[in-house]
């Protein structure tokens, strides 16, 4: 498995933010091609420090599955969608997953 992780720091309207972010961007990264699995949360910190205001994972068999999915229409559109509201910017990270 491959894992795709995005942080999102806090945005300027957090509730535009979280409306727009499960109305319509979590469902249309839900139809990623080869997508197995995935989750998002609004983390709390454990300890010092401050978490990100949002997560995202997502599970793909590979990563070539992985980097399809995010060069997919559906991909392109995920990431063109989220540009356009501007409420922040995400940080990206892949890793193999083995847990899964």
């Amino acid at each position: 498995m491959h894992c795709l992780t995005v942080t999102y720091p806090t945005p300027k309207d957090a509730g535009r933010f979280r409306s727009y972010y499960e109305s319509t961007h979590v469902p249309l990264a839900k139809q990623l091609p080869g997508l197995r699995s995935c989750c998002f949360a609004y983390p709390a910190p454990l300890g010092p420090g401050a978490a990100p205001f949002c997560i995202f994972h997502a599970y793909f068999a590979d990563e070539a599955a992985m980097m399809a999915a995010l060069q997919s229409a559906i991909g392109q559109k995920v990431a063109r969608t989220f540009r356009i509201i501007r409420l922040t910017v995400p940080h990206f990270f892949t890793s193999p997953s083995e847990n899964n």
